[in-house]
Protein backbone atom coordinates (compact mmCIF):
# COMPACT_ATOMS: atom_id res chain seq x y z
CA UNK A 1 0.00 0.00 0.00
CA UNK A 2 1.07 3.35 -0.50
CA UNK A 3 1.04 5.76 1.79
CA UNK A 4 -2.23 7.14 3.42
CA UNK A 5 -3.69 3.49 2.59
CA UNK A 6 -4.20 3.76 -0.35
CA UNK A 7 -3.86 0.52 -2.62
CA UNK A 8 -1.35 0.36 -4.92
CA UNK A 9 -2.07 -0.59 -8.91
CA UNK A 10 0.70 -0.31 -10.64
CA UNK A 11 -0.62 1.66 -13.58
CA UNK A 12 2.52 2.79 -15.28
CA UNK A 13 2.47 6.84 -16.99
CA UNK A 14 2.76 5.29 -20.70
CA UNK A 15 -0.43 2.89 -20.06
CA UNK A 16 -2.21 6.56 -18.59
CA UNK A 17 -1.32 8.44 -21.57
CA UNK A 18 -2.55 5.24 -24.21
CA UNK A 19 -5.68 5.78 -22.08
CA UNK A 20 -6.20 9.15 -22.85
CA UNK A 21 -4.92 9.39 -26.28
CA UNK A 22 -7.26 6.64 -27.09
CA UNK A 23 -10.53 7.72 -25.18
CA UNK A 24 -12.92 10.41 -26.89
CA UNK A 25 -14.55 12.33 -24.62
CA UNK A 26 -18.57 11.69 -23.71
CA UNK A 27 -20.70 12.99 -20.87
CA UNK A 28 -23.27 14.71 -19.31
CA UNK A 29 -23.62 17.29 -16.28
CA UNK A 30 -20.58 18.68 -15.21
CA UNK A 31 -17.91 16.83 -16.31
CA UNK A 32 -15.42 19.15 -13.88
CA UNK A 33 -16.77 18.22 -10.85
CA UNK A 34 -17.00 14.89 -11.55
CA UNK A 35 -13.69 14.72 -12.28
CA UNK A 36 -12.75 16.38 -9.23
CA UNK A 37 -14.96 13.81 -7.58
CA UNK A 38 -12.99 10.56 -9.50
CA UNK A 39 -9.33 12.80 -8.36
CA UNK A 40 -10.51 12.93 -4.98
CA UNK A 41 -9.89 8.77 -4.44
CA UNK A 42 -6.39 9.92 -4.85
CA UNK A 43 -5.57 13.54 -3.17
CA UNK A 44 -6.91 16.12 -1.28
CA UNK A 45 -5.43 18.97 -2.83
CA UNK A 46 -7.67 18.64 -5.59
CA UNK A 47 -7.37 22.02 -7.16
CA UNK A 48 -3.65 23.54 -7.45
CA UNK A 49 -4.54 26.20 -9.91
CA UNK A 50 -6.64 28.36 -12.47
CA UNK A 51 -6.71 29.83 -15.77
CA UNK A 52 -9.21 31.85 -18.21
CA UNK A 53 -11.24 28.74 -18.53
CA UNK A 54 -8.92 26.01 -16.86
CA UNK A 55 -8.56 23.93 -13.95
CA UNK A 56 -5.69 22.25 -12.93
CA UNK A 57 -5.45 19.70 -10.72
CA UNK A 58 -2.60 16.85 -9.21
CA UNK A 59 0.30 15.96 -10.68
CA UNK A 60 0.28 13.17 -12.60
CA UNK A 61 3.20 11.25 -10.79
CA UNK A 62 1.76 11.68 -7.15
CA UNK A 63 -1.36 9.65 -8.51
CA UNK A 64 -0.49 7.66 -11.34
CA UNK A 65 0.33 4.29 -9.16
CA UNK A 66 -2.75 4.57 -7.51
CA UNK A 67 -5.06 5.15 -9.96
CA UNK A 68 -7.25 2.68 -11.46
CA UNK A 69 -7.77 2.21 -15.25
CA UNK A 70 -11.22 2.55 -14.88
CA UNK A 71 -10.88 6.05 -13.01
CA UNK A 72 -8.03 7.04 -15.88
CA UNK A 73 -10.82 5.97 -18.28
CA UNK A 74 -13.64 7.90 -16.77
CA UNK A 75 -11.78 11.08 -16.94
CA UNK A 76 -10.36 10.93 -20.43
CA UNK A 77 -14.40 10.52 -21.00
CA UNK A 78 -15.34 13.50 -19.08
CA UNK A 79 -12.88 15.64 -21.49
CA UNK A 80 -9.76 15.90 -18.89
CA UNK A 81 -6.37 15.57 -19.90
CA UNK A 82 -3.24 15.59 -19.09
CA UNK A 83 -1.28 19.08 -19.60
CA UNK A 84 1.99 18.52 -21.13
CA UNK A 85 3.38 22.26 -19.49
CA UNK A 86 2.25 21.12 -15.90
CA UNK A 87 2.54 17.36 -16.29
CA UNK A 88 -1.23 17.33 -14.65
CA UNK A 89 -4.58 16.51 -15.09
CA UNK A 90 -6.44 19.42 -16.33
CA UNK A 91 -9.95 20.54 -17.44
CA UNK A 92 -11.80 23.44 -19.57
CA UNK A 93 -14.44 24.52 -17.25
Amino acid sequence: MRSGGLKQNDMEREKLEQIFEEKDSKWEGDNAFQGLQILSKYTTNLICGAGHDIIYSVDIDDVVEAMTEEDAEALALLNWMIDSECDCFACFV
